[in-house]
């Protein structure tokens, strides 16, 4: 069985993670999610600019495409990967991407179940994800499963940056060697 690249995260973790989820999910209410009234197109218009900016991050991802994927970053940018200590800053997240290349590839990514929130310069994403990556060193191909809440900051020029992200596989952790 193939088990996943991420670490199983502790009980300190997990409240650490829950606290996070909290915060976002606060911050997504106090959101103006609701339909643009009549003859208004700036809700339509904020959630058309936040599609187009997820879905050319997210081919990026599924595409390897460092670049690509770099140039959505927020500066002050923040994920919370599976089992791992959060990692800050652009230049933290540009050498755990390219660390995380030399390991894996992204073979697949499909998002499913995604919910998006426009507030006022902010937006939020949760949904579902199947992540395939293959070893670079070769072997079977590993799929991740799980959920995630990506947050979104527009800029002052109206472009949207990625800011922070976290994401909880559903595949069990690979157990402990000799067990």
């Amino acid at each position: 069985m193939n088990h996943l690249p991420f670490r199983h995260k502790s009980s300190r973790q997990l409240s650490r993670s829950l606290a996070v989820i909290t915060m976002g999910l606060t911050l997504m209410l106090s959101c103006e999610a609701r339909e643009p009234a009549a003859g208004t197109s700036g809700s339509a218009a904020a959630r058309a600019s936040v599609d187009s900016a997820t879905t050319t991050f997210h081919q990026a991802l599924r595409t390897n495409d460092t670049a690509g994927f770099l140039s959505f970053l927020n500066d002050d940018v923040a994920i919370m990967p599976p089992g791992e200590a959060p990692v800050r800053g652009k230049e933290a997240i540009r050498a755990w991407y390219a660390d995380f290349l030399t390991h894996y590839r992204t073979s697949s990514l499909t998002l499913a179940d995604r919910e998006v929130f426009v507030g006022e310069g902010w937006a939020a994403e949760l949904g579902t994800y199947e992540w395939g990556l293959t070893p670079v060193a070769g072997g079977t191909t590993v799929v991740d499963r799980g959920s995630y809440m990506q947050m979104w900051k527009q800029l002052p020029d109206g472009h949207w940056r990625f800011a922070r992200e976290v994401w909880n596989s559903s595949v069990p952790p690979a157990s402990p060697s000799g067990q």
